[in-house]
């Protein structure tokens, strides 16, 4: 006689039991590493947001200073530059040259400010500032020299009227320009004010699916 299929209950709700068991661990396994990616992206950025930034324009002001010529002469004034131009120039040499703008004729840089005049050049004074490295402040106060010796800027007068000429009546000595960049800690933004409210928001789910677990 043949025996009928027989199931043995216990076992299979025993089995079915721990694959539902599994599969709730597998489940809140997986919902918590999203979470705590999540949780750790939503900090990391507000950790960057809340790194201190320069506190200044994209223009940075330097002064001049100590600057001397070999004849005696010196001079003195300011200059505002981003990184790429200059503006608000105003320099004065002791033998009553005044720049305000950069001369027409050479080319500018991080690491030269060539001013004088426009039109026609003939006869009027040309001033060369040649700096040892790039005009560059990330923080606080620096002061970027001038170029001595045979690299020296100077300050002469343009022999035509477009200046493919010119005398060389003094050379810098000495000096450099400073400049003061404050550094400051931003107020908490309201990106940044999200991001804890996103924090606390999947913090609590987390806290949530464990306890339903």
């Amino acid at each position: 006689m043949n025996k009928g299929f027989v199931i043995n209950t216990l076992k299979w709700k025993l089995d079915c039991g721990s694959v539902l068991v599994n599969l709730r661990r597998r489940e809140g396994g997986v919902m918590n590493r999203l979470v705590l990616r999540s949780l750790f992206s939503a900090l990391l950025l507000l950790a960057l947001l809340s790194l201190p930034s320069i506190a200044s324009a994209d223009s940075i002001l330097w002064t001049l200073t100590g600057v001397t010529f070999s004849d005696g002469a010196t001079a003195s004034g300011s200059f505002m530059f981003n990184g790429t131009t200059f503006t608000s120039i105003d320099i004065t040499t002791s033998v009553g040259n005044t720049y305000m703008t950069i001369s027409p004729v050479f080319t500018s840089s991080g690491t030269s400010l060539w001013l004088g005049s426009t039109g026609d050049l003939t006869g009027t004074p040309l001033l060369a500032l040649l700096f040892d490295g790039p005009l560059m402040n990330s923080g606080g106060t620096v002061t970027d020299n001038l170029s001595l010796g045979d690299l020296a800027g100077g300050e002469g007068t343009c022999i035509d009227s477009v200046c493919s000429d010119s005398t060389s009546d003094r050379t810098i000595t000495g000096g450099g320009a400073t400049s003061t960049v404050a550094v400051v800690t931003p107020e908490p933004s309201a990106l940044s004010l999200l991001c804890v409210a996103l924090a606390a928001l999947l913090a609590g789910v987390a806290i949530r699916k464990t306890s339903q677990a």
